[in-house]
């Protein structure tokens, strides 16, 4: 469930640590070591009668790895829990409900837009766009926290990933976390964001090479050989790609995975 379904902070952030692993055993202590607390005040907030401070708010947030919009609405819901009078809750309320509202009617405009030029220059600007979209594909990875440990990144970063690729229909909301939306992403061989999209992609096969593992694959193989044999050669690298595409498509999400394949003229042409 997302923070925008409560009408409680605390409600919501013990909802977000019963449904980690184990329980969310030990959350609560890594959340105070984040925000260079004593472990016994977040028990205080978490399962007394104290209240966050707008400043210890920000960095659970930034834990959790919410969105720009969770984070205000969280923030709202602070100020109205810490609010004195009756008059400032209704106008914190007020404002409470414009958040809930302003998110239904952004889901409602861009069901059926496609991605302009714009957006896509953002999606293929960096490699974790596309994996992250894929990733929530797998059971294990339907938490910003979850992608975020996975791929290494910062959540707070994760979280903004993930907020756009929401807005623009690439993964949507379900039951248990997110999930592949119906949008789709495809680049022709002619489109000004191919060269970006390789790079990326390319740079993380790159990085991988300094941690190869036996599941890997690498290859290297300068060669001289005849303009015939290059041309069977790049035939049967393009009949491995479709055949690695069937299986993709009929197979279980479990690993994520890059395919970076090059056959090149070395020298001039």
């Amino acid at each position: 469930m997302s923070i925008l379904d409560f009408d409680d902070y605390k409600a919501a952030i013990n909802n977000w640590i019963a449904a980690q692993p184990r329980g969310g055993h030990g959350q609560l202590r890594q959340i105070s070591q984040h925000l260079g607390v004593n472990s016994v005040v977040m028990s205080q907030i978490f399962r007394g009668d104290r209240d966050l401070t707008l400043e210890q708010a920000v960095g659970v947030a930034d834990f959790i790895g919410m969105s720009e919009l969770e984070r205000e609405y969280f923030l709202l819901l602070i100020q109205k829990a810490r609010a004195g009078t009756k008059e400032l809750k209704d106008i914190l309320n007020k404002q409470l409900l414009v958040r809930k509202e302003s998110t239904q009617a952004l889901k409602n405009r861009i069901k059926h837009e496609k991605l302009n030029d714009e957006d896509r220059a953002t999606f293929y600007s960096h490699w974790y766009y596309s994996a992250i979209r894929l990733g929530v594909s797998i059971p294990e990875l339907r938490t910003v926290a979850e992608i975020a440990d996975h791929l290494s990144l910062d959540r707070s970063l994760v979280a903004k990933v993930v907020d756009f690729l929401l807005e623009k229909n690439l993964i949507v909301k379900a039951k248990h976390g997110m999930e592949l939306g119906p949008q789709v992403t495809h680049l022709g061989h002619d489109s000004p964001f191919v060269m970006r999209h390789r790079m990326n992609w390319r740079v993380q096969g790159l990085k991988s090479m300094e941690n190869q593992s036996d599941e890997d694959l690498f290859y290297s193989g300068p060669m001289v050989l005849s303009d015939i044999a290059a041309k069977k050669i790049r035939k049967v690298l393009i009949n491995a790609i479709e055949t690695a595409t069937k299986e993709v498509t009929n197979a279980n999400s479990e690993t994520l995975r890059c395919l970076n394949v090059d056959w090149f003229r070395v020298g001039k042409k």
